[in-house]
């Protein structure tokens, strides 16, 4: 029984996000500065901008980073069969993440979108090359695009999908 609790409390370090002051490749904006009837982010949540590149640090170490593209909208997927259901189009975030350390998970669902009326929006299928659940090695980059099936909100990281604390955003589209 201990065995299984050490490994439990193994898997929870302490997590965090800082801002390297770098950007990925070209600069890039926000779409449209914002939607209506956004409010601020939760206390303690690194607010990011598109294309900054961010560190995500485990127990104080810098474990990987991190940097999300301006969404693009996408009327629908797989021929037309998929279409959005929230809005006139899906949006699809391209997320890359370079591991600085063996055994850095990543996973969509360490991702959402809050909408305005805080409603909680987890990824879809849709765009290739999608972002999956990996387990990187050290200096390892994997690149892949999140697909929300929501016409406004904000996207937030988390970097655990059972944990509810924010621990980066970016503008609203």
């Amino acid at each position: 029984m201990l065995a299984g609790v050490a490994g439990l409390t193994g898997c929870l370090e302490e997590t965090s996000v800082s801002s390297t002051g770098t950007t990925a490749g070209p600069a890039q904006g926000t779409a449209g500065g914002g939607a209506a009837g956004q409010g601020a982010a939760p206390e303690g949540t690194r607010q990011a901008q598109y294309g900054e590149v961010l560190e995500i640090h485990k127990d104080g170490e810098v474990a990987a980073t991190l940097s999300v593209a301006e969404p693009k909208p996408v009327a629908s997927f797989f021929s037309g069969v998929s279409t959005p259901t929230s809005g006139p189009s899906f949006a699809t975030f391209m997320v890359s993440v370079t591991s600085q350390r063996a055994g850095f998970d990543v996973n969509p669902f360490d991702f959402f979108v809050r909408t305005p009326e805080g409603a909680r929006v987890q990824p879809t299928f849709g765009c290739e090359p999608a972002f999956n659940a990996a387990t990187l090695g050290a200096g390892e980059r994997f690149q892949g695009c999140l697909t929300v099936d929501v016409a406004h909100g904000n996207l937030v990281y988390t970097s655990n999908l059972f944990q509810s604390a924010s621990l980066a955003e970016w503008p609203a589209f």
